[in-house]
């Protein structure tokens, strides 16, 4: 019986494993250069949120569909040609953000289509047994949870160290200008990677307390 409740409990959180049990930045510490180098403005975050999903989410459901058709040696060469050439096609849908968009984001664009998190949903599905449907559901969750964090990062970055938000000026009594160089970023990544397990921690044994309540009621 409690297999049987922990198989149906691990097949619910597959849907959402990205966004929180399993968040690639906060959790799985994947794609750090991005968390780290360019959240000093929410703007940014955004924009490369937009280029991530953009590029993540058909490049999984392709695996998903021709993994099992291309060679080993062949299938990394075409699914990251494929992944830049998503990279350059979605770089119009940023520039309404900010005309300097682009030049902000820099080198940090093209690294998109080899982001570390792309190899490890590419490993997941490129069996022959892969779900398409499964594919299409952690690519999304998983580009939500990338867009998730970059954006706290870089909102607490940016009203903080910049007494901003969004590029507008709050004119905040306290201005801490050393959250916008590249080391606070890593700090900043870290307390809030070692907080949000903690708090993953604090819901797993609020979870549990509360089944083995419910089975010494039955």
């Amino acid at each position: 019986m409690k297999f049987e409740k922990l198989r149906k409990r691990r097949r619910r959180s597959r849907w959402v494993e990205g966004i929180f049990s399993k968040n690639p930045v906060l959790v799985l510490g994947l794609a750090l250069p991005f968390a780290i180098m360019i959240t000093t403005s929410l703007k940014n975050a955004v924009a490369l949120s937009i280029i991530f999903s953009c590029t993540l989410i058909p490049s999984v459901l392709l695996v998903s569909l021709t993994g099992k058709y291309l060679s080993k040696w062949l299938a990394p060469i075409v699914y990251t040609l494929f992944s830049m050439v998503l990279v350059i096609a979605s770089i119009p849908l940023i520039q309404p953000i900010s005309p300097e968009i682009s030049d902000s984001l820099g080198i940090y664009i093209p690294l998109v289509a080899v982001n570390s998190i792309l190899p490890m949903l590419y490993d997941r599905y490129v069996e022959a047994e892969a779900k398409p449907i499964m594919a299409l559901v952690d690519s999304v969750t998983y580009s939500f949870g990338f867009s998730f964090a970059l954006c706290l990062i870089a909102a607490v970055r940016e009203f903080f160290g910049n007494s901003s938000l969004w590029g507008v000026n709050l004119e905040l009594p306290i201005k801490i200008s050393g959250l916008q160089i590249a080391f606070s970023g890593f700090i900043l990544t870290a307390l809030f990677c070692a907080l949000f397990r903690f708090i993953k921690r604090m819901v797993l044994c609020f979870t549990l307390r509360l089944n083995r309540h419910a089975e010494d009621t039955v």
